[in-house]
């Protein structure tokens, strides 16, 4: 496995976006992620009933086949990268995360996918380095949004693509609800009986909340240089999926 970080200092967060906004700098972050990851994968299918499985092969299916090089960016446990794998057996995977302990519990799931520790905000990769580019669940743990969609830009091949699924702000009245009961009573309270971690679901919790909204994060990816940005909410927009090809 290839292990290597760059620190970025990175402008700060807008508007208040991100985990800065929570107070919370990049080492508590990453050391929360290394906590919580022995029971993460459980607790991830657990709170959403099994259905996030789906989510990511919806966003593994949405990519164009063949897909060539692809990088799993905050790979975590590598599930995205997992399905990403089975719905395009001939790509090429790579996956990144700023958690070197949440990488080790994934691994197992596919063995020979190149790992790297590394800033979402500075990359260890050369300019045009991928044909794709996936995330899931990952962006709002990053400091600043805009750098790390440019950040990924700069590592796409022109006519690549980013493609996000993320629990964005919600807008619409009755995923708005879903949110609020989830975020103050399912998230915290179960992620905590179950890890042990009671701040570290707080703290995912109050990202959700705290995060862009989906026409946001997408008007902030075509400022960034995307073309053909798309947004597309799963579920009543409990979730959604956020696509651009870098122009």
């Amino acid at each position: 496995m290839e292990a290597r970080e760059r620190a970025s200092a990175g402008p700060a967060p807008t508007r208040g976006f991100g985990p800065q906004a929570q107070g919370k700098d990049a080492q508590t972050v990453r050391s929360m992620f290394d906590r919580i990851a022995p029971t993460y994968d459980r607790l991830n299918h657990l709170l959403s009933a099994g259905i996030d499985r789906a989510w990511r092969v919806e966003l593994a299916r949405s990519l164009p086949d063949p897909c060539g090089r692809v990088l799993d960016l905050c790979a975590g446990t590598l599930d995205l990268a997992e399905a990403v794998a089975n719905e395009h057996p001939g790509a090429e995977i790579v996956a990144a995360d700023f958690s070197l302990e949440m990488l080790l519990r994934g691994r197992h799931k596919l063995p020979r996918v190149s790992l790297f520790v590394a800033d979402a905000m500075a990359l260890p990769f050369r300019d045009g380095s991928f044909d794709a580019v996936v995330c899931g669940f990952g962006v709002r743990n990053v400091a600043d949004l805009e750098a790390c969609f440019r950040e990924v830009r700069r590592v796409l091949r022109p006519g690549g693509t980013f493609a996000i699924l993320e629990f964005f702000r919600p807008r619409g009245a009755l995923s708005r609800l879903f949110h609020r009961v989830y975020n103050q009573g399912v998230l915290p309270a179960v992620g905590a009986k179950v890890s042990g971690d009671d701040e570290a679901y707080q703290y995912l919790a109050d990202s959700m909340e705290r995060f862009h909204s989906l026409e946001e994060a997408a008007a902030l990816m075509e400022a960034c240089g995307y073309a053909r940005v798309e947004g597309r909410n799963l579920v009543f927009g409990v979730a959604s999926i956020l696509k651009g090809v870098r122009a």
